[in-house]
């Protein structure tokens, strides 16, 4: 029995290989697109980390850059003060290479001529005026039991000139004092037949400092800012002082 004539057979035989054809390109095609879904899915996940990466660098570059110019004036780590206490410095001696007051315990006069006594004491901020130092050396005379000494001008207006000299030119251990008194006759214009003379060059002391500090330090100046006296003048010039006595008034 003939089942298919010839062309039948031929068209069979073209339907079998288009069948067979579109079978092997499917099979090819579904096989490529698995290939590129298992490429692409690890790719596209690098790719999406990669991208997220990139936005955070420059996110964070971003945020150096403002907080940089926001701290810009800001004090770096180095030079913020620490929060640890910081020891307290050890006082300089600025008396440390002074032959004379190197080894002499403060506020302790020490004589270094006949008529001259230096001692280590700490400064004030400013220098008593002739008027406290006047005040102070009343109120010292006061608690040693001495008399008040009065206030005179002509005893001042010398004071004035004798510590400008001390303080321009140095100490000349009263010589110009006992000039003045013997050899020019001060004793007569100053209006007293007994003078005396304290002075310091470059204390700057208080009017207290000055007389209860440095003229009491020694017997000679403390001996004579309680000696009998009637009469008192005081000059300062910058951190100078002069301190002239007087007595027995002509």
């Amino acid at each position: 029995m003939k089942l298919f004539s010839h062309w039948q057979r031929i068209i069979l035989v073209l339907v079998v290989a288009i069948a067979l054809f579109a079978g092997v390109a499917f099979a090819l095609n579904f096989y490529n697109q698995g290939k590129l879904q298992a490429w692409s899915l690890p790719n596209l996940w690098r790719t999406l980390l990669t991208f997220d990466q990139r936005q955070q660098s420059t996110r964070t570059a971003a945020t150096r850059e403002a907080t940089g110019s926001a701290t810009a004036e800001a004090p770096s780590s180095s030079s913020i003060p620490s929060l640890t206490a910081t020891p307290t410095p050890a006082p300089v001696d600025p008396y440390a290479h002074d032959p004379d007051l190197r080894d002499v315990p403060w506020g302790q006069a020490v004589q270094v001529s006949e008529t001259g006594w230096r001692m280590k004491v700490g400064f004030d901020e400013q220098m008593g005026t002739p008027q406290e130092t006047f005040q102070a050396l009343n109120h010292y005379r006061y608690t040693k039991g001495k008399s008040n000494l009065t206030w005179d001008d002509r005893l001042a207006r010398y004071a004035l000139e004798r510590a400008t000299f001390i303080c321009q030119h140095g100490s000349d251990s009263h010589e110009g004092f006992k000039r003045y008194v013997s050899e020019e006759e001060g004793y007569k214009t100053l209006g007293f037949y007994w003078l005396g003379e304290n002075m310091s060059t470059h204390m700057r002391l208080s009017g207290t400092h000055l007389i209860e500090w440095m003229y009491a330090a020694d017997p000679d100046h403390d001996g004579n800012q309680l000696g009998d006296w009637s009469h008192v003048g005081v000059g300062i010039f910058e951190d100078c002082s002069a301190v002239i006595f007087g007595n027995l008034m002509i």
